[in-house]
């Protein structure tokens, strides 16, 4: 008899993270499942532990390999083997709590016309010891900015007139729950985005055109914080020549897919793009070598925008006097770092 759900966790430098993950969805009160362990060029460490695990549940558990770096590609690989008919995805340093699969799966199945699902999660501490936030919603209920940004791909959708339409969201993957045949029809995580970042909500745009989504109110995984040098590496390289890269082929799909066939999107395109040139723009006004390219990120955005009051107002800060753009940018000093682009890549990321 088919197998219900494959658990996929690809895995490359977890090391003795990879342990406990794997042991939680052992531990799931739902038992029709496998694992699927994808190695993506894991570090020793990592393989170690994962062996440990496939020789005391061989009949459980599979470990398969993926050279092609990135979440995405090792995803993929998961899905693709996976003898279930639901997916779960689980990144390597998560823990499922022991109820997740069943929650999800008893949804899921009785809810023909939804293709995704999520969860509430607790926030853990990196080392496990401390729970830090409990009952959070996915990632596309943080910020205003994101609840934003939400909104934007959302009206993308109004040309659409899914039956779903207010069903929309943006789920982070580790808390995915999804059939496998959808999943391949939406035509799986798209390998452009290796290693990782945007590759999620790309995938939930595809998604999204094959049924609804459902956030499931339950707190149902712990989601392991970064470690601290982690976590100040990527605020630092938040607005990177790669962050850059990635939004420019972010906007350039929704371009082809959601507006050249669908011109009335336009206004909505423009209004998510004048969004990402504010919050570059306004970020590198900090810079001591980055306020040029932040006032040309600002300008092109009112360009593109110019009804937004809220442009005008960071347009008319960027020109005040360098003195005060600490106080009207709010940071707390200016930065002297060296930024990994310069204006000739920065006008072509404006050619958006």
């Amino acid at each position: 008899m088919k197998l219900r759900v494959s658990v996929i966790i690809p895995f490359c430098r977890e090391g003795k993270l990879l342990g406990p993950t794997i042991q939680s969805v052992l531990n799931q009160t739902f038992r029709d499942f496998e694992i699927i362990l994808v190695d993506n060029n894991a570090t020793d460490e990592s393989l170690q532990t994962v062996r440990a695990f496939t020789q005391s549940y061989s009949d459980r558990i599979r470990l398969i390999h993926e050279t092609d770096q990135g979440a995405c590609s090792a995803r993929n690989t998961g899905i693709s083997a996976a003898n279930g008919e639901y997916i779960a995805l689980l990144d390597g340093d998560d823990l499922m709590k022991p109820d997740r699969l069943h929650c999800q799966f008893d949804f899921l199945s009785s809810h023909a016309g939804l293709v995704l699902l999520s969860c509430h999660h607790d926030l853990l501490s990196h080392d496990g010891s401390t729970v830090l936030e409990e009952n959070r919603p996915d990632f596309g209920y943080g910020s205003q900015n994101m609840l934003e940004w939400k909104s934007c791909l959302q009206a993308l959708f109004q040309s659409f007139s899914l039956p779903h339409y207010e069903s929309f969201d943006l789920f982070g993957a580790t808390f995915m729950f999804f059939r496998k045949e959808d999943a391949i029809r939406a035509g799986l995580f798209n390998p452009v985005f290796n290693p990782r970042d945007l590759e999620d909500f790309e995938f939930c745009m595809r998604m999204f055109e094959l049924g609804g989504f459902y956030l499931l109110p339950e707190t149902l995984q712990y989601y392991r914080d970064e470690a601290p040098e982690t976590r100040k590496h990527k605020k630092k390289d938040k607005h990177t020549k790669d962050r850059m890269t990635r939004v420019h082929i972010f906007m350039d799909i929704l371009w082809k897919r959601y507006v050249l066939p669908y011109p009335e999107n336009i206004p909505t395109y423009n209004s998510l793009l004048a969004f990402h040139l504010v919050n570059f723009g306004t970020h590198l006004m900090q810079f001591s070598e980055g306020r040029n390219i932040g006032r040309l990120f600002i300008q092109r955005a009112l360009r593109t925008k110019p009804q937004d009051f809220r442009i005008w107002k960071c347009y008319l800060k960027a020109w005040l006097p360098r003195s005060m753009h600490q106080q009207f940018f709010e940071f707390d000093r200016e930065k002297t770092d060296k930024l990994d682009f310069d204006e000739k890549f920065a006008e072509q990321f404006l050619k958006i």
